[in-house]
C-alpha cells in the first residue's frame, strides 16, 4: 500500500502524514505491507508487483501514472472529498483506462470512513484481470474445419485484453508423442487415475495412449513457454490413435486452460471464467434444449477430473478412448459465457445445474442440465458459436466488471 500526496504547504505535508500514518496502521492491521508515502514522482521506485494506492491529495497524477509505469502497479486508487483527492483520483483514472488499464476507483466521504476489507477484496478481484493481461495461449493445429464461425481476432485479444495467441503446428505435438514413452512413474499415475476413477469402459493401456498424449502437449507447452491452449483435436485420432479428452481434462484440472477443436473463442473465454474464478472451466457444446422449463443441457467429452466423481468411456464421435463422463455437483450455480470472434462483446448466463451424468449414448461423455435464470431462447438467439463455456460458480458480476475494464460489450441473458 502506498500513499500519494503533493505537498505545497506545511499544513497540507502534516495533513499527508497523518493520513499515511494512520490508514497504513488499519491496512498493517490486515497484513498488507506499507510501502511508503510518495510525495513527488521522483518518490516511486522500480517494482513488480501490485498494490493499493491511497490519493491523499490533488497533484499526485504523474506520480500515480509513474507507479503504473515502473513501479507496483496499483490495482484500487481510493480517494476522499478531502483535499481535491477525488479529482486527482479521477483523472489519474482516466488516463490508466484510456492505456487498458485493470484499475478501480473506490470513494469514501473521509478516511475514517475507508472500508479495508472492500479495498481487499476489490484489489484481489482486479489483480485476477492482470493475471489475464499478458497471458500466451498456444493455438496448437488452428480451428477444426466445421468451426466456421469461432475464429478469433489475434489482434483485437492482445490489445484489448493483452492475450497472445501463439500458432503451433499440430505435427509438434505429433512428433513429441512418436518420441516419448511411460516410466514407471508415469504409469503408477495411469494406475492412480484408473483406481480414483468411479467406472472404466476401457483397457488401462488405452488410458495410457492418452496420458502419453498429455505429457507431449505439456512438454509443448513448456518449450513455447505456454499459458493455455487450443488444439486441433480430431486430427490427433486420425495420426494417433487416440484423443485428447484426457489431455485437456487434466490441463484444465491443473488450472492450465485447455480447449479442444482449435476454438479460439472458448478457449478465450474459458481463460477468463478460470482465472477470475480461480476453478477449471469446461467447454461444452448446447446439445438439447427445455424452453417451457428454461433449461439447456451442454455436452462434451473433455471435463476436469478435479470436478468431483469422474467415468472413463470411449470418446463419442469417435468410438476409440478416450473420453471423460464427470459428474457436477446438483444444485451447483454456474456462469456460462463466451466472447465473440471481434472481442467485442462476452455473452454471460448465469444458472443452477438440474441433473449431470445423464449417461445419453447419444451425445458426449460429460452431460450437464441446467436451469437458467434468464431466458433460454434469449441465449439461442444471442449465441456467437456452437460452444460454450461453463463454471461450477457464479462469478456473473465479476465476469461484468472485467469486462467493462476491458471494454467488452456485455450481452447479459
Amino acid at each position: 500500500m502506498y500513499t500519494a500526496a503533493s505537498v505545497l504547504s506545511p499544513k497540507i505535508g502534516e495533513y499527508a502524514k497523518k493520513v499515511h500514518s494512520e490508514l497504513s496502521r488499519v491496512f498493517a492491521e490486515r497484513g498488507v505491507e506499507d510501502k511508503g508515502l510518495l510525495l513527488s514522482p521522483d518518490d516511486v521506485k522500480k517494482g513488480e508487483g501490485c498494490s493499493i494506492l491511497l490519493v491523499a491529495t490533488g497533484g499526485t497524477e504523474v506520480t500515480t501514472l509513474k507507479l503504473y509505469e515502473i513501479g507496483d502497479k496499483p490495482l484500487v486508487l481510493v480517494a476522499t472529498g478531502l483535499a481535491n483527492s477525488l479529482a486527482a483520483a479521477l483523472e489519474s483514472i482516466a488516463a490508466l483506462k484510456s492505456k487498458g488499464v485493470a484499475v478501480e476507483l473506490l470513494y469514501y466521504d473521509d478516511w475514517s470512513k475507508v472500508n479495508v476489507e472492500e479495498v481487499l477484496s476489490r484489489a484481489m478481484e482486479v489483480k485476477r484481470f492482470y493475471e489475464i493481461k499478458g497471458t500466451r495461449i498456444g493455438a496448437i493445429g488452428g480451428p477444426s474445419p466445421w468451426l466456421v464461425a469461432s475464429s478469433v481476432d489475434y489482434g483485437k485479444a492482445r490489445e484489448k485484453l493483452g492475450v497472445e495467441f501463439v500458432r503451433v503446428p499440430l505435427e509438434e505435438v505429433i512428433e513429441e508423442y512418436k518420441t516419448r514413452s511411460l516410466s514407471d512413474k508415469d504409469w503408477k499415475k495411469v494406475e492412480e487415475l484408473a483406481k480414483n476413477s468411479a467406472r472404466i469402459d476401457i483397457p488401462v493401456k488405452s488410458l495410457g495412449e492418452a496420458y502419453r498424449l498429455y505429457l507431449a502437449v505439456k512438454e509443448v507447452i513448456r518449450r513455447h513457454k505456454l499459458d493455455s491452449i487450443t488444439i486441433r483435436c480430431f486430427d490427433l485420432i486420425k495420426e494417433l490413435g487416440t484423443t485428447a479428452c484426457l489431455t485437456l481434462s487434466l490441463l484444465n484440472s491443473e488450472l492450465i486452460v485447455a480447449g479442444c477443436e482449435g476454438d479460439g473463442q472458448s478457449v478465450l473465454t474459458m481463460l477468463i471464467l478460470s482465472k477470475l474464478s480461480g476453478k477449471p472451466a469446461w467447454m461444452a457444446n448446447p446439445v438439447k434444449v427445455d424452453l417451457s422449463a428454461n433449461e439447456i443441457m451442454l455436452a462434451h467429452c473433455t471435463a476436469p477430473v478435479a470436478i468431483g466423481v469422474y467415468k472413463f468411456k470411449t470418446h463419442f464421435e469417435s468410438g476409440i478412448c478416450v473420453g471423460l463422463d464427470v459428474v457436477y455437483k446438483k444444485s451447483s450455480q454456474v456462469t456460462i459465457a463466451r466472447v465473440s470472434g471481434d472481442v467485442e462483446k462476452i455473452l454471460v448466463a448465469t444458472g443452477e445445474i438440474v441433473e449431470s451424468g445423464m449417461e445419453s449414448p447419444l451425445h458426449c461423455r460429460t452431460q450437464v442440465r441446467i436451469r437458467l435464470h434468464g431466458s433460454v431462447k434469449r441465449l439461442l438467439d444471442n449465441m456467437f458459436g456452437n460452444h460454450l463455456a461453463m463454471v461450477p460458480e457464479d462469478i456473473s458480476d465479476l465476469v461484468e466488471r472485467y469486462a467493462e475494464l476491458s471494454g467488452l460489450k456485455i450481452v447479459r441473458i
